[in-house]
Parts: structure tokens; C-alpha cells; sequence
């Protein structure tokens, strides 16, 4: 299989219940967002960008945006995103995408940051999709819609995106019943978790102790912590230092002092 890894076809059967028979597919393991992968200088994405080729001009606009080996310029980010998106270039559609929807070199336009999700989303870009789906779940730009929420997630997932196999396990963990529900936002957490996303890694830890597995979900909580942002962080700590066990709240204090603030 190499990087591939097993995922249940349908979030609502993550747990297959004794009888229950349904598919499972193949999902590759997806890289960042916003990855420019081989390490080349910003001057040859530049000049690839130049000549007209879609992934540099995706490329060099993320180290413009990011001011990585450049000066940080977002408006000529913006501009090259444009550029490709308008040749239907996925990476491109979605990060023109994120700058209507931050405002990164353009004004803020949730209606084209919609737009440009849909487009990204329609040709199976895991991040499009999941992009999308916080606006419908959150009803940010367009009607809420938990349903349609829930559709764009569970492609994303399937194409490898952590946060979206998190962002199902929240789901899962907050509806169904009980039984069923526990044990399949369980594997979702811990999917999300060994694909490096702090928020399935906290939550992932949280499950390991409600089983009893102290020492395995203490490590999960100091994985999270160790590159989560300080906001998540804040909020994560004021967690463990009220936990019912004593040896998670213990952990409190040696934590502050050894794992540095993470980043956004």
C-alpha cells in the first residue's frame, strides 16, 4: 500500500457494527495546503511562472504571499493565483480562494472565496473541499448547511486531509448514538492524529485516557501541544490542568516549561 491507508467508506458506518458490510477505499496521504515541495529558489519558480506554467505561478505566488527567498508582496501573490486559477488550475483556485476570504492582496469577497472553493472542490481538491465545507458548516458566506458540510468533508477525507477527518470526528463525537458514536469519532481522531493534525492528536489523547490508557494519551497531549497554536494551546492547558485524573494534571507544569508556543 506505501503511503496509502485504509479509510471506512461512509463516516456514518466508521464503526462497522457486528453484520454491517460496506466498502473501503484508498485515500493518499495529502501534503500541506500550502506546500511548494522541491526546494528550487524562488528565482526559478519565477522564471517557470514567466514561461507560463501553471504549478510555478501557483508556486511562486505562495512565496510571495509567504515572503519565502522574496519579499512578501500579497497583492502580486493574489495576481499570480489569478492567473492560473483563470486557466483552471486547482491549487490556484483554492488559494484564490483564501486571499477573498482573508483578505490577503484583494478586499474580502466571501462571494468569490466561495466561487473559487466550489471550482477547486468540483475538480477533487481535498483542500477546496474542505475550505467549502467550514463555510457551510459554519453558515460564513453561505446558508449553513450541515448536510452539504458533511459531503465536501468526507471527500476531503478520503483524499488524505487531516483537519477534515478531525473536523468529522467533532461531528461523530456530537451526534449518533452513543456506542456507535464514540467508537467511530475515536477512529477518526486517531486518523487525523497520525497524519500530524494537533487538534485530532489532543482529541485523539482524550479518548486514550477515557479508556484508561493514561501514559499513551499524555504523550498524544504533548505531540498536540508541541506545534499547536498558542490560542489552541491556552485553551487545551485550562483543559488538563482541571482533569478528573492526577497524572494528566501533572503534566501541566512540566509541559510549560519544556514545549515551546507553537505557530499558526
Amino acid at each position: 500500500m506505501s503511503a496509502e491507508v485504509r479509510i471506512d467508506d461512509d463516516f456514518e458506518l466508521a464503526v462497522a457494527e457486528q453484520g454491517a458490510k460496506f466498502r473501503t477505499l484508498y485515500v493518499r496521504v495529502l501534503p500541506p495546503e500550502n506546500a511548494v515541495s522541491d526546494g528550487r529558489p524562488a528565482h526559478e519558480w519565477r522564471d517557470r511562472a514567466l514561461r507560463g506554467c501553471l504549478e510555478s505561478q501557483t508556486a511562486w505566488g505562495m512565496k510571495l504571499l509567504e515572503g519565502s527567498g522574496v519579499a512578501r508582496d500579497h497583492e502580486a501573490a493574489a495576481r499570480w493565483f489569478k492567473m492560473a486559477a483563470t486557466r483552471g488550475h486547482s491549487d490556484a483556485l483554492n488559494m484564490l480562494g483564501r486571499c477573498y476570504e482573508f483578505g490577503w492582496g484583494v478586499p474580502v469577497d466571501g462571494r468569490e472565496a466561495v466561487r473559487c472553493y466550489g471550482r477547486a472542490a468540483d475538480q477533487g481538491h481535498a483542500w477546496g473541499e474542505f475550505n467549502l465545507a467550514s463555510f457551510y458548516a459554519q453558515g460564513r458566506f453561505v446558508p449553513p448547511d450541515e448536510k452539504r458540510a458533511l459531503t465536501l468533508l468526507v471527500r476531503s477525507a478520503r483524499r488524505g486531509n487531516p483537519k477534515a477527518m478531525n473536523m468529522i470526528g467533532r461531528y461523530r463525537e456530537e451526534q449518533g448514538v452513543p456506542r456507535v458514536r464514540d467508537r467511530s469519532a475515536a477512529l477518526w481522531y486517531r486518523w487525523a492524529a497520525e497524519r500530524g493534525c494537533f487538534r485530532g492528536e489532543f482529541h485523539h489523547g482524550r479518548y486514550l485516557v477515557a479508556e484508561g490508557r493514561i501514559a499513551d494519551g499524555i504523550r498524544w497531549f504533548v505531540t498536540s501541544l508541541s506545534h499547536a497554536p498558542q490560542e489552541f494551546r491556552d485553551d487545551a492547558m485550562a483543559y488538563l490542568g482541571a482533569h478528573p485524573h492526577a497524572q494528566v494534571r501533572a503534566m501541566v507544569a512540566g509541559v510549560e516549561k519544556s514545549v515551546p508556543g507553537g505557530s499558526q
